[in-house]
């Protein structure tokens, strides 16, 4: 229990953790907006297999991490990561790649075209030889895969289709979770840089990539609004739109303090709960819908 427990202590990103259930969750209910049945045998097989990779994701980000020295690089006491990592790491993906399979041939072969490109956006993110996140492509691809690739996958998962609807909707995670990963990386200017991860804000700036994050956070809303409007989106959803004040204070903020990495958390904080309330909110109109 106690190597247990020291072992889950070593994963720093527990809330990326969660934020991909939420979009796999979020496309089960679309779906089920869609045909008022769930099919939950595969809706388990789903989750399971969407966790593990997930798991995966943060054995793998905390294993090449601690090997390039990553965001670690100016702690006096560096947490020792062990090299089982990587092996565990591998093992989930392997046990996931086998719910992947058996819902392919249940379902159809987009199922195993998403793991698959779900599989490239959480190896490859810090994992070599590409590794996204070095390049300049690690937002995008974490946009992509907690975005359109998590809520299409799991839409297809029930009805074996493609639909405008979803793919929408997916554009509203994606940019929040794009802006998310953006205001993460700020706090870690030094870091990054030092250890030669060009991510963009290592690229911009932290004064542009504020700048790219609150033009983010501005097209969430201007999509939010549209969908509304044209009924793609029902209009309980309309409520998340009391979090305008909310998000323009936190603008304020991440303008004013984004070389104070303490005063910065707030940003960070707000942008969380923006991103928990509006996928909840949606999840709940479609729900209800």
């Amino acid at each position: 229990m106690e190597k247990s427990l020291k072992l889950l202590s070593l994963i720093r990103y527990r809330f990326f953790f969660f934020a991909g259930i939420f979009p796999y969750l979020l496309g089960q209910v679309i779906a089920f907006n869609a045909r008022r049945f769930l099919n939950w045998h595969y809706f388990g097989l789903g989750f399971l297999g969407i966790s593990l990779v997930l798991l995966g994701v943060e054995f793998f980000n905390e294993y090449f991490d601690a090997k390039e020295g990553g965001d670690r690089i100016f702690l006096e006491e560096k947490p020792e990561v062990p090299d089982y990592f990587f092996i565990l790491g591998i093992f989930v993906f392997m046990l996931a790649f086998f719910i992947g399979l058996y819902l392919t041939f249940q379902i159809g072969w987009p199922i195993i075209l998403f793991s698959f490109l779900g599989f490239l956006g959480a190896y490859f993110y810090v994992g070599p030889p590409i590794r996204w996140a070095y390049r300049g492509l690690g937002e995008l691809v974490i946009a992509l895969s907690y975005g359109p690739f998590m809520v299409l996958g799991s839409y297809y998962l029930q009805t074996k289709r493609i639909a405008f609807l979803p793919s929408f909707v997916s554009l509203i995670l994606g940019l929040l979770i794009f802006s998310l990963a953006l205001i993460n990386e700020i706090p870690d200017y030094y870091q990054d840089r030092f250890v030669g991860k060009r991510n963009i804000v290592v690229r911009l700036g932290r004064r542009n990539a504020v700048r790219l994050f609150s033009l983010t956070l501005v097209l969430t809303f201007i999509f939010l609004g549209f969908g509304i409007t044209l009924k793609i989106i029902p209009p309980l959803s309309i409520f998340v739109f009391f979090l305008l004040p909310l998000i323009l204070e936190n603008i304020r903020i991440a303008q004013k303090y984004y070389d104070y990495p303490l005063e910065f958390l707030a940003t960070i904080k707000n942008t969380v709960l923006v991103y928990v309330i509006v996928v909840a909110f949606l999840g709940i109109s479609y729900l209800g819908g």
